[in-house]
């Protein structure tokens, strides 16, 4: 049995200028992340990116899926200091055109496997809406 977690938030900005935000998976936009390292290209499947927290954390990511007509990529957690509750999740970030107003609805979702608990569902989902309203922040300006 799997747990999942969306959140959502459109972003006042055309898909055009939200993907190429999210597509370099850099996350500068994102007060929480110090700095990020790609193993290769960032569109590549299977390259590795490091992440390097305000906190300290540090975590490796896998790129699983990447798709530059969907806008949309696919990655899970490969390795993270200090641990984390549940390593076995997928996320997924998607980009979807609000054709009403040239908008974009930015969709950021994780399945975790069996192992996933209720505290990291809940650490993910406040994370995530935090991060999508420095997004917000960040393109609308």
């Amino acid at each position: 049995m799997s747990t999942n977690n969306v959140e959502s938030r459109v972003i006042k900005a055309p898909v055009a200028k939200v993907w190429s935000a999210l597509k370099k998976q850099d996350f500068e936009f994102w007060s929480l992340v110090k700095s990020v390292e790609l193993s290769s290209s960032a569109s590549e499947v299977g390259s590795i990116r490091t992440t390097t927290f305000a906190d300290g954390t540090v975590q490796k990511h896998r790129l699983l899926e990447f798709s530059e007509v969907k806008h949309a990529f696919t990655y899970e957690i490969i390795d993270s200091e200090p641990a984390v509750s549940s390593l076995s999740a997928q996320h997924t970030f998607k980009v979807i055109p609000v054709t009403a107003d040239d908008t974009s609805l930015v969709q950021w979702s994780s399945e975790f496997s069996s192992e996933g608990s209720l505290e990291a569902v809940m650490d993910a989902k406040y994370k995530k809406l935090d991060a999508l309203k420095e997004l917000a922040k960040a393109l609308e300006n």
